[in-house]
């Protein structure tokens, strides 16, 4: 699904963007080579990142087998 339409981002890229370290909506744009046009994706973009974050770190640490 298409979050920003001015930049073409849609919720992969933005969890692409994440997953690479962006913690910031401006961070998401900047991941992609791109700044806020209109900025009204920048909510949702800010939610999906505090959603990704807090799943990531939900997830059960994997050890190493022997």
């Amino acid at each position: 699904m298409i979050i920003c339409i001015c930049r073409r981002i849609n919720d992969s890229g933005i969890r692409d963007a994440v997953d690479a370290g962006a913690r910031s909506p401006e961070a998401v744009q900047a991941h992609h080579g791109c700044a806020f046009n209109c900025g009204k994706c920048r909510t949702t973009i800010g939610e999906m990142i505090s959603e990704r974050v807090e799943a990531t770190a939900l997830e059960p640490l994997q050890a190493a087998a022997e």
